[in-house]
Parts: structure tokens; C-alpha cells; sequence
């Protein structure tokens, strides 16, 4: 490594026909002046143009595949645009690896263009701007590998019970652990016929994942049958290896599907006592129709009939879900009037598996203290749904479910598709029904349909205001329809291919946001702080009030009114985040 040294204290010599001279010998030349701003420059074998120091606290390698969470501080190029760490660029130009031991590497300044392949050898990355290549044999890797050498033989009884030994070579092969193809570098066993990614070779033997409720065991051979993966649904071919359950003689699931970060927690439990999974009860029964629950353990709850005691009150609501009661079964408090629960949110478990989740949810009551980024209290946003909600949630780490998101369970049954959906993959896909893109959706196996879940927790059917039957939810947009729509709320033209709510004796139909609104899941009359400003959710008026944030009368059946100030009415969630803060156009996406 040379340093040129600085070199404005330095007399220079210019001949009487250079233009760019001067007349003064102690001038300071173009180029003179940008070293002298810029800093000494580094010259190294690695790179044909000088290097200037450089530090930043987003930049990274080009040289290399690491991603550091760390300030950058390495060299740049000026002239080619090149930034590497400063042990990248100082790598030494010839080395010998254990991986390739018949020539030395050199350290090359991007692929050559003889090479036949642009991916290193042993880890099968693509290859960065600095790469180490041996010309004879065409083998290149990149500095990772270079610093970190894989182990030439590998002796580890759990991974398997014999010797196994690196083959640095391009050779197509399906590893006997995880049942992928690969194309290069396996580790083999000769004698057992075994080929094994060296990754692979460590998967842990005893897991536990959120999909099944008891632990799962990796196997190096299933067997014969029709197996599918319990998380991706895919066929898993039984000749090679998996994950599958000795209590459930046909459940199997993909190595590399059980080790998915979102699936599993991270444990090796092998040599761990097996955990007790059971959780409290969410009530304690009193008498016949009589409990008292844990959210409400100063008063008991009785049963009522929905349709004996005839509430059909927008304002009538479940404290867990915050949907009106209407006719179905309910629990009321028998001091407070407005303490009500549903049959069905009463019993909602208070620890819950969820399939968006490695870890178990906990079930939190609506009277705890909600935090929610960047400054929320008494409501919260779904991580599932993006809705503004009140009422009970399950929470764990950095997710908050609203009991609908929270309750759904695979395989999940919609009303308006056929077939069964899962949950299946990490990775934004687009939602048939809504034409939005999501990155939590339930997939159908059979065919293309994709459902976000928001959609999914719709409810099936719903009451507006003046009509007498309720409205069902229709999606028609797998059949040809004619004739136009129209919306009897906004009067504005519906798509028939997007989901919508009709009434089949009327012929009325009604968008989905015009009949919900984003406050219906959002208690009535609650107070709460968004964004440091005070709220409550009130009931839209006949006279349907303009919202101050974008000009247009309120259409939903709830707004958001302002505590403190006067005609502060808002219409959407998106108005509410609007002008507030630069967090919204991650919502509006």
C-alpha cells in the first residue's frame, strides 16, 4: 500500500508549452487543489485508480456480501464509483485457499470475462466488484469466503453419523436434508450415497413451531405417501428429508419451511423438557348462564338471547370485537350497562397460536393502556389489517392483532370462494378482492385466489341504517357481469368485480368503505389521542358533515370528531393521519 503524499507544499516544474501551467511556480494545479479537499489518496494492487478515505452511516461494500448494522468507513473511487471497506480493499492479491489448493487465487477487479459462471463457488452468491479467481480452472469466490473457509471435512453425529467432506465443485445435486436442488459445493458421504448443503448439515433436530401443536423431529428420510408441507402446502417429496411429528403420523413439513424466521422461534429443544401448552381459562363459571371473566372480574356476566332482548343499537357493542350485538348471543354485565360481551369473543383464548406469528399471542382486554407508534392511546393499529381499532387484542413482540385478524386459524373456510386458504409465504402479494397490495394474505392451493386480511374479517353481513334486511357481502369477480352499479350511499359507479355488500329482496348495493367507514371498529363515544390530539368517534349526522382535512362530506357511518376543537370533523383514518405526520403515505401504500 502506498500513500500519495499531500502535495500542496510540493514545487512543481512546468514547461513553457504546458496550457495548464502558471507563471508562478508555488501555484497549486486542479488536480492539486481536489487532493488537497479531498484528502491523501491510497493506491493499492486491488483497484487501477486511487482510493480516498471514506466514512458514512448508510453506505456498504461493493466488494463484499456483508451487511453491517455498524457506520461504514472504508475507500471510495471517484472515478469508477466504487466503495469497499478498508479490509476489502487491503485484501492481500494472492492468497491459497483450502478450498482450492492445486493454484493460488488472484484478486481480481470484478469477473472476468472468460468466467462461465458469476456466482461464488462454495456459497453460491453472486459475486461482488472484488472477487478472487483462479484463470486455470475457472473457480472464482467471493472475500467472504476467502476470510471465512469452509471446513474441508465435517465431523458432527447430530448433522450425520459419518465423516462428511466439502466437494468444491460445480456438480448438480438435491441436498438429503432440505430436498432442494443446488448446483455446487456439497458436503458428501461417499459410503451412505449423502449429499448435504453446509448449512443444512446443522438444522436443528427438535423444533417447535406456531402451525402445529406439538414439536416436530427433522428426519433425513419420510417415506413413501402423499405428503404436503403444513406451511407452504406444497408436496414433499419423502425420499429426502423434513420435519415431521411422532404424534401425527401424516404431518410433515419442508425443512427450510419450518426454519422460516416467521415460522419458528429460533429454540433448539431437543434436550428441553416438553412445555406445558395449556393457558388459563378466560372466564370462571358462577352459575348456569353465569361467568365472570377476566376482563371484567369486578362484576359478573350474564347470558341474554340477542333475539329475545331485541338490541339492534349501532351503539350496542362488543368490548372484544366492537361490532354491534344484534341478534347473536351475549354476555352483559349485571351493574354496568354498557360492559357486553359476545358468546363467542367470551371464550376467545387468552393465549392463541396464530399463523403471522413464531411466538403465542396473549389476549389483551380494552382497559389496558394502548401504546402504539407514534403516539396512540385507547386504540391501536391491526399489524394485519392496518385498521384504527379499539377493544381486545393479541400482542406479542412487535405484532398487535384485533380478535378478528387474531382468530383466524388454517385452514381458513371463506364464505365467498370455494376452496380452503392458507397462509403460505413471506412477501407482499396483490389482494383479488380489493386489488390492494398486502404483505399478510391467505392463499388458495387450487387456484389463483389471494384474499388480504382485511377481506377476510369482513362481515358477512351487516345492518344499514335504513334498511330493514341486512346487507350480504358479494363477490362476483369470478363470473361475467352486465349492467352498472351504483352505490345508494355516495351515488358513485361500483366495479362488479370488487367485493361489495348488497341486499338480494331490495336490489340495493352499497360499497364496502361507504357502509363500514374506517371507525367501525372503534367504540362509540370513546375518547382517545392520536397523534397528541384528542378524539371521539361519533355517528354520521343526516346532514352528513364536511371533513376539515380533505373538503368532502363524511360517508362512513362513524367519523372522528376533535375534542378540542370546534368542527374538527374527519371522515377517513387516512385524513386523520394527514398533515399530522409523514408516517400516513406508509398507510395510503
Amino acid at each position: 500500500m502506498v500513500i500519495v503524499e499531500d502535495l500542496s507544499d510540493v514545487p512543481t516544474s512546468h514547461g513553457e508549452d504546458d496550457e495548464s501551467s502558471y507563471d508562478d511556480d508555488d501555484s497549486l494545479t486542479p488536480s492539486m487543489v481536489f487532493d488537497h479537499i479531498m484528502g491523501p489518496t491510497v493506491i493499492l494492487p486491488s483497484h487501477e485508480h486511487p482510493f480516498f478515505i471514506y466514512g458514512s452511516s448508510n453506505a456498504h461494500c461493493q466488494a463484499c456480501p456483508e451487511r453491517r448494522d455498524r457506520d461504514f468507513f472504508g475507500y471510495s473511487c471517484h472515478t469508477c464509483g466504487l466503495t469497499v471497506h478498508k479490509e476489502c480493499a487491503e485484501s492481500s492479491p494472492e492468497i491459497n485457499h483450502p478450498s482450492h489448493q492445486r493454484h493460488p487465487l488472484t484478486l481480481k477487479n470484478g469477473i472476468p470475462l472468460a468466467a462461465a459462471d458469476d456466482k461464488c463457488r462454495l456459497c453460491g452468491e453472486k459475486l461482488e466488484k472484488l472477487v478472487y479467481h483462479c484463470s486455470i480452472c475457472d473457480f472464482s469466490i467471493d472475500l467472504y469466503c476467502a476470510r471465512n473457509p469452509l471446513e474441508l471435512v465435517v465431523h458432527y453425529p447430530k448433522g450425520h453419523e459419518h465423516i462428511l467432506t466439502l466437494m468444491p465443485r460445480l456438480i448438480r445435486f438435491t441436498c438429503n436434508a432440505c430436498g432442494l436442488e443446488s448446483d455446487r459445493s456439497p458436503y458428501v458421504c461417499p459410503q451412505c450415497d449423502f449429499m448435504i448443503h453446509e448449512y443444512c448439515i446443522y438444522l436443528p433436530r427438535v423444533i417447535s413451531i406456531m402451525r402445529h401443536r406439538h414439536r416436530i423431529s427433522r428426519t433425513y428420510f419420510l417415506g413413501s405417501g402423499n405428503w404436503t408441507c403444513g406451511v407452504c402446502r406444497r408436496r414433499v417429496d419423502g425420499r429426502y428429508g423434513a420435519y415431521c411429528c411422532s404424534i401425527c403420523p401424516d404431518y410433515a413439513v419442508h425443512s427450510k419451511c419450518a426454519t422460516r424466521s416467521d415460522v419458528w422461534d429460533g429454540r433448539e429443544l431437543e434436550d428441553e423438557p416438553e412445555e406445558d401448552d395449556e393457558c388459563e381459562e378466560p372466564f370462571w363459571v358462577v352459575s348456569d348462564g353465569v361467568i365472570n371473566h377476566f376482563s371484567h372480574r369486578e362484576h359478573d356476566l350474564q347470558l341474554e338471547d340477542g333475539v329475545t332482548t331485541n338490541i339492534h343499537g349501532e351503539h350496542t357493542r362488543c368490548r372484544a370485537c366492537v361490532r354491534p350485538v344484534y341478534s347473536n348471543s351475549f354476555y352483559s354485565c349485571m351493574h354496568c350497562d354498557d360492559f357486553v360481551l359476545h358468546e363467542t369473543c367470551a371464550n376467545l383464548p387468552r393465549k392463541q397460536r396464530h399463523v403471522l406469528q413464531n411466538h403465542q399471542l396473549t389476549l389483551y382486554h380494552d382497559d389496558s393502556v394502548v401504546m402504539d407508534f407514534p403516539s396512540t392511546r385507547g386504540v391501536f393499529l391491526c399489524s394485519a389489517c392496518d385498521r384504527l381499532c379499539s377493544g381486545f387484542r393479541y400482542e406479542c413482540c412487535n405484532i398487535k392483532l384485533d380478535v378478528r385478524c387474531g382468530s383466524i386459524s388454517e385452514p381458513f373456510l371463506y364464505e365467498c370462494h370455494p376452496h380452503p386458504l392458507f397462509q403460505t409465504s413471506i412477501g407482499s402479494k396483490i389482494c383479488v378482492v380489493c386489488k390492494q397490495e398486502s404483505a399478510y394474505v391467505l392463499s388458495c392451493m387450487d387456484c389463483d385466489f389471494v384474499l388480504d386480511f382485511k377481506c377476510a374479517t369482513l362481515p358477512n353481513r351487516v345492518r344499514y341504517k335504513y334498511d330493514i334486511k341486512p346487507l350480504s357481502l358479494c363477490y362476483d369477480g369470478d363470473k361475467d357481469m352486465t349492467g352498472s352499479y351504483w352505490c345508494e350511499i355516495c351515488e358513485g359507479e361500483m366495479d362488479p368485480k370488487v367485493m361489495f355488500y348488497t341486499c338480494e329482496t331490495y336490489g340495493s348495493t352499497i360499497h364496502i368503505h361507504c357502509v363500514l367507514g374506517d371507525f367501525r371498529y372503534v367504540k362509540p363515544r370513546l375518547h382517545f389521542e392520536f397523534n397528541g390530539k384528542k378524539w371521539k368517534v361519533a355517528l354520521n349526522g343526516i346532514n352528513r358533515p364536511g371533513c376539515y382535512k380533505c373538503g368532502f362530506r363524511c360517508k362512513g357511518p362513524f367519523v372522528a370528531v376533535r375534542v378540542d376543537y370546534d368542527n374538527g370533523v374527519v371522515c377517513s383514518l387516512l385524513c386523520l393521519w394527514k398533515g399530522d405526520t409523514i408516517e400516513f403515505l406508509r398507510i395510503i401504500d
